[in-house]
């Protein structure tokens, strides 16, 4: 009997430490997402001061570092666009207000300082826009993200309502009308986040002050159209230095890779 109550309290004992080990594992962790988190404020807070002493350079620098570490926020990228806005690179503040609209849709300030910087734009082309854009007007404020969360949230609906109306006569009664609203719903979100999904990695920004689409990708074919600083293209295809791409007005060239940055 003395054997085995030895060995239980040695299992006891090392329970115990098990678990200390574990607990303090679990307080380092939490350390050093506590510093990570306090080192990434404070280059944020420096990259803000810079901005308000008017280095934008410098602004630009810390704010870029944050990115190399990983870090994306929606406010990183409107401030880092309102620090090439101030330099006079429109081009790279739409870029950065562009990566900023993908996660904070719905920001008051980032609409105005958007709206105002491709007022700057020279010679934008007003093409029509997208047949749907209207239709999915009541996506337009939520991030991919949130679009799947509220499809997952519409589904979830119809399965409930075709359930309780198998139970329950008032709700069998107006199953017809629910369905057909969440159903207009569903089909109206799916094709808003297959619209977006659908151009995500082909969305690009020219950076250059101007580029010059051409026909064919060579450097002595005949000029197409020409783009500016600021404007947005969808790239087609790309092969080596060079990128196909489309207007919103439909209209397709090529031109050089090195005058885009993709959003």
């Amino acid at each position: 009997m003395q054997k085995s109550r030895s060995a239980e309290v040695w299992k006891r004992r090392e329970r115990v430490r098990m678990r200390g080990y574990f607990i303090f594992l679990f307080l380092m962790l939490i350390a050093a997402c506590a510093y990570a988190d306090s080192g990434h404020d404070a280059v944020f807070k420096k990259g803000n001061q810079f901005y308000e002493k008017g280095d934008y350079d410098e602004a630009i620098k810390e704010y870029s570092r944050l990115l190399k570490q990983g870090l994306e926020s929606g406010n990183l990228y409107f401030n880092l666009g309102n620090s090439y806005f101030k330099k006079g690179e429109h081009g790279k503040a739409v870029l950065n207000y562009e990566r900023a609209k993908r996660l904070v849709p719905d920001d008051s300030d980032l609409k105005s300082n958007y709206a105002y910087a491709l007022s700057k734009i020279e010679n934008s082309p007003q093409g029509a826009p997208p047949p749907t854009e209207k239709v999915m007007g009541i996506f337009n404020n939520l991030t991919l993200d949130g679009l799947t969360v509220v499809m997952s949230v519409v589904y979830a609906l119809m399965v409930l309502i075709i359930t309780a109306s198998i139970f329950i006569e008032r709700v069998r009664r107006y199953r017809i009308i629910g369905i057909f609203i969440l159903s207009l719903l569903f089909i109206t979100g799916a094709a808003a986040v297959f619209s977006r999904a659908a151009v995500l990695d082909k969305e690009a920004i020219v950076v250059t002050k101007s580029a010059e689409a051409r026909f064919e990708p060579l450097e002595n074919a005949t000029t197409h159209f020409t783009l500016y600083e600021g404007m947005k293209v969808y790239v087609l295809e790309s092969k080596q230095d060079w990128s196909k791409v489309r207007r919103d007005d439909g209209k397709t060239g090529w031109l050089s890779s090195r005058a885009l940055e993709k959003i």
